[in-house]
């Protein structure tokens, strides 16, 4: 791979709704887990909560905490939203995904010279997980509701009036329409596509991105990820599977680790070659120089298989000319669920090698004790980190931690 750099960023994140108040919040290890706000789930909190519930209950959830978005996030703010490129009636029709899409774009691609730039050579790629949202759910309970009231009430037409209230019809496009709206948004013609590879899907997006460029099919890329899905959805989704926080804390690495903390949030980044970034005075935040792409074969939602981990990372390395011991902090996934995290603590000292210079140590961490876990945003969240890191020069505190698991040999 060519270096590929990364020359402007944006973000929108849970207690943070600008990058700068995000680096806040890292530095100052701090968490942005609280209770559910009123009215945020379709159901009042006390009917879905059951913390005793057996496992796999229905229709539970055994905690009400989990990074959300403030609302100054998601509320259309006509002096500062006003140059998104979409009129303000428009987006107050849609999932607020739309408005924390734009934002975060916008404040990339503000952040990058682009003045010169020919702009139907820069496109958009980004991960955006494919599950309902508020307003697509809305609008299938409009729908559907019809439906069933049609054949319920034949011939009673009166009464089936649409709802002037209801959502618009586009938020049935909620997965795939906000990265082609962002790219509209912006004027670039150089094609945008969405796509949802889970938690690795913002990563991926910036992998794609580069080899654009690479290839010479773009000259800017603005790539990312996205995660804004109904909040009780998966609230209710990760507590069948158990993986869910009892205790609302995101710990990675730590003793008292017992789950993962939902989040939600976007993060956008421009990339350019590293040649064309020079030559424009772009502020370069960081450089790529290599890009490593497994799947897992004997791993599972829950429990990864440390061969794919190699196999990723093996790569990347290769590509970059780097040995892992000339590293100084890696940014983990790190979810804070015991068997995840242990298992990639393993990966990452297979990868080191067992004859480690003495005295040689390297800094772990995770942005999801700050922020949650952003599922389709969640490499995006930890490569921002990383990037600040850098900037401020500043090795970055993992939240929550107090004492190293019992299955994670931190001393060694």
């Amino acid at each position: 791979m060519k270096p590929v750099v990364i020359v402007g960023m944006g973000g929108v994140f849970p207690g943070a709704p600008d990058l700068a108040r995000f680096w806040e919040l890292v530095r100052e290890g701090r968490s942005a887990a609280r209770e559910v706000p009123p009215e945020r789930w379709v159901l009042r909190p006390e009917e879905a909560y059951a913390p005793d519930a057996a496992p796999g209950a229905p229709d539970t959830v055994y905690s009400k905490r989990a990074c959300f978005l403030d609302d100054e996030a998601f509320r259309f703010n006509p002096a500062r939203d006003s140059e998104l490129g979409v009129p303000a009636a428009l987006l107050a029709r849609l999932d607020p995904l739309f408005l924390i899409v734009l934002r975060a774009g916008h404040e990339a691609w503000r952040a990058a010279r682009t003045e010169k730039l020919d702009k139907r050579r820069a496109g958009v790629l980004i991960g955006n997980i494919a599950l309902p949202t508020e307003a697509s759910s809305a609008l299938a309970r409009e729908w559907l509701g019809r439906a069933f009231a049609e054949r319920a009430l034949a011939g009673q037409t009166e009464s089936l009036d649409a709802d002037p209230g209801a959502p618009d019809a586009l938020n049935r496009y909620v997965t795939g329409l906000p990265g082609g709206m962002l790219a509209r948004a912006l004027g670039l013609g150089g094609g945008s596509a969405t796509l949802d590879a889970a938690c690795a899907s913002s990563l991926y997006a910036v992998k794609l991105a580069a080899d654009e460029l690479n290839a010479g099919r773009a000259d800017a890329m603005l790539a990312g990820g996205a995660s804004r899905p109904d909040c009780l959805y998966t609230q209710m989704g990760f507590a069948q599977l158990r993986a869910l926080s009892p205790s609302g804390r995101c710990s990675p690495f730590d003793k008292k680790a017992d789950g993962l903390v939902v989040g939600e949030g976007a993060c956008f980044f421009v990339l350019k070659r590293l040649d064309d970034a020079l030559a424009a005075g772009d502020t370069i935040h960081g450089v790529i120089r290599g890009a490593g792409l497994s799947n897992d074969l004997d791993g599972s939602l829950l429990a990864p298989s440390s061969e794919g981990q190699l196999r990723a990372m093996r790569q990347a390395y290769e590509q970059s000319g780097w040995s892992p011991r000339d590293v100084d902090l890696v940014e983990c996934h790190a979810t804070g669920t015991p068997i995840g995290d242990a298992v990639e603590f393993e990966s990452l000292k297979t990868l080191w090698g067992p004859d480690a210079p003495a005295g040689k140590r390297c800094v772990i961490g995770s942005v999801k004790s700050n922020v949650g876990h952003l599922l389709t945003g969640a490499g995006a969240a930890g490569l921002a980190k990383v990037l600040l890191a850098l900037r401020e020069k500043t090795l970055p505190p993992t939240a929550n931690f107090e004492e190293p698991s019992g299955k994670i040999a931190l001393e060694h």
